[in-house]
């Protein structure tokens, strides 16, 4: 029996965060609560909530962390 491997995919863009929450401009539509990771695949917070239509929606990030990131900067789910 072989392990299923996962694979980072894109969560989405950093548009805008303070202190501990950031807004991503969304990529796909993910489940809350899933673990969000930063472009080294650190475990970073999770999704916290998903707004906006289908076609545009953002996502919520609510970080586990201290580190701050700059705007532009994109984020991972594992898939």
């Amino acid at each position: 029996m072989s392990k299923l491997k996962r694979r980072p995919v894109i969560l989405g863009i950093l548009i805008h965060s303070i202190s501990n929450e950031a807004i991503l401009k969304g990529n796909i539509v993910p489940k809350l609560g899933v673990k969000v990771y930063d472009e080294g695949l650190n475990h970073v917070g999770y999704v916290s909530n998903v707004f906006g239509p289908v076609s545009s929606h953002f996502v919520a990030v609510k970080f586990t962390t201290d580190k701050q990131y700059l705007q532009g900067s994109k984020f991972y789910v594992m898939e």
